[in-house]
């Protein structure tokens, strides 16, 4: 199919797991780069954690800011692998129903998140609404 906002959403996801990938692998991340992410998460923008905790935007923010490096190694780097996105529900207004595994290698050792986000591309952005990620493996 051909959905030119459908393909925004979905290459918004693989633009920011690379941030996330610099910002919680090396701590010399310019804060400035956070800054330029932190307007695609909305007021109401929620997360659900693999655990089941619910996160609104502010406790997203607050420990994301200080995660600045946390995954740091020169010996095994951080990675994060985006696999498997596809776009699963076209709504009305920009609204795009995705879904993406996310793997990680935090020193070494590899982790599976399956996620759904609901994104709502708008003229100049994509923002992240809704987000819920699930332990795979």
């Amino acid at each position: 199919m051909n959905d030119p906002i459908g393909d925004r959403c979905l290459d918004e996801i693989e633009r920011l797991h690379r941030f996330f990938e610099r910002w919680l692998g090396d701590a010399a991340t310019d804060p400035a780069e956070f800054a330029r992410n932190e307007p695609v998460w909305p007021s109401d923008f929620t997360l659900i954690t693999p655990d089941g905790a619910v996160l609104d935007r502010a406790a997203v923010i607050g420990w994301l800011r200080q995660a600045r490096g946390v995954h740091a190694d020169p010996a095994a780097p951080f990675r994060i692998e985006i696999r498997d996105a596809a776009m699963r529900l076209v709504l009305p207004g920009g609204f795009r129903l995705c879904t993406y595994d996310e793997w990680q290698s935090v020193r070494g050792v590899e982790s599976l998140r399956r996620s759904t986000a609901l994104l709502e591309a708008r003229e100049d952005v994509v923002l992240w609404r809704y987000l819920q990620e699930t332990w795979a493996g």
